[in-house]
């Protein structure tokens, strides 16, 4: 997903080598620094957030707890999307996140400033937001079937791909190079 979405930061390293609590890891370089995030960013972000789940279900039929960490940051994100960011069109330009700032001596826990109606709506714009997303890349996945099998394979054989293997394998490209059996 990383390598498909335009809007997405572009792919430094990937590896099926565990890092730390991870079975492996996409490393993305971002071309600059980022102070604020654009919605197409934020949208590509989460794409890439679901890829790994979704591949993982359409080649093993099975899921597994590995996509935590990419479930919460898919969560968040749409979470401040809508709250905090207003980049929500059925809720509009309103901050309803929670203001740190207002918390009096006489508040407990933040509270917040809008009925269970919006809290409602509100939970509904992120989970459509997430399932909208996560059928777009399912959808998309599934039209790059072949050069997803073909980045697994060779991440079976050779473990770590830079950007330009990545490139190399997604254009259709044979990659030949040294392995650690070899």
């Amino acid at each position: 997903m990383q390598y498909l979405e335009k809007d997405a930061d572009p792919i430094h390293k990937v590896t099926i080598i565990p890092r730390g609590n991870y079975g492996g890891a996409t490393m993305a370089l971002p071309e600059k620094d980022r102070t604020s995030h654009s919605k197409s960013w934020c949208v590509a972000f989460m794409k890439v957030c679901f890829g790994g789940r979704i591949a993982e279900e359409m080649f093993t039929n099975d899921v597994n707890t590995g996509a935590a960490m990419d479930i919460r940051q898919a969560t968040n994100l749409a979470r401040k999307m809508v709250r905090d960011w207003g980049m929500s069109d059925r809720l509009g330009f309103i901050f309803y996140g929670e203001d740190e700032n207002r918390m009096s001596m006489f508040e407990v826990g933040g509270g917040r400033d809008y009925s269970e109606e919006t809290a409602k709506v509100i939970d509904e714009e992120i989970k459509h937001l997430i399932d909208r997303l996560y059928d777009e890349t399912h959808k998309l996945l599934e039209a790059n079937k072949d050069r997803v099998e073909a980045i697994a394979k060779a991440l079976m054989k050779y473990e770590t791909l830079d950007a330009s293997e990545v490139d190399r394998i997604m254009k259709g490209e044979n990659l030949t190079k040294p392995t650690v059996a070899t």
